[in-house]
């Protein structure tokens, strides 16, 4: 579990957050570029519209492509997706039972600058650094960490 939203009567998709046990580096997309896809609230959103930007542009996002093809432990491709900001925000804000979690079922660590799914300007995207909630944009073509969630 990575956040539970505190509201009982949140609809499906919205109740909560889980991260998955993996992380890899990668880069958000292989080229400079703008989108326009800055929705700091829902990553599985903003994961289908870079899926389809890269389609018709000729653009890689490895990030949400990665997110979007995840699956390991019951999840099908499909189901995850690169979080937004605000999401890895919400996720930052309850990093402790995380780090507990992943250290107890994988050994798998939750500290270290992750991307969001959210763009900040051309060229730039936002990444969430998950041990202190700190923000910043970064170059998209550089390799940072990258965690998979799931919405339920």
């Amino acid at each position: 579990m990575a956040w539970v939203n505190p509201n009982p009567d949140a609809p499906i998709g919205k109740r909560g957050l889980i991260v998955t046990l993996d992380m890899v580096r990668l880069s958000w997309a292989d080229a400079y570029c703008e989108t326009g896809i800055g929705n700091d609230e829902d990553g599985h959103n903003n994961t289908q519209k870079l899926l389809d930007y890269g389609k018709a542009h000729g653009i890689n996002f490895p990030a949400a492509e990665w997110c979007a093809n995840y699956s390991k432990n019951g999840i099908k491709p499909g189901e995850g997706f690169l979080p937004s900001k605000t999401q890895l925000l919400l996720m930052a804000s309850n990093r402790y039972v995380i780090i507990f979690a992943l250290k107890k079922v994988c050994e798998s660590v939750f500290y270290d600058w992750l991307w969001s799914s959210s763009e900040a300007y051309k060229g730039y995207a936002w990444i969430v650094y998950s041990s202190e909630a700190g923000v910043g944009r970064h170059n998209m073509t550089d390799k940072y960490y990258v965690r998979c969630v799931i919405a339920f």
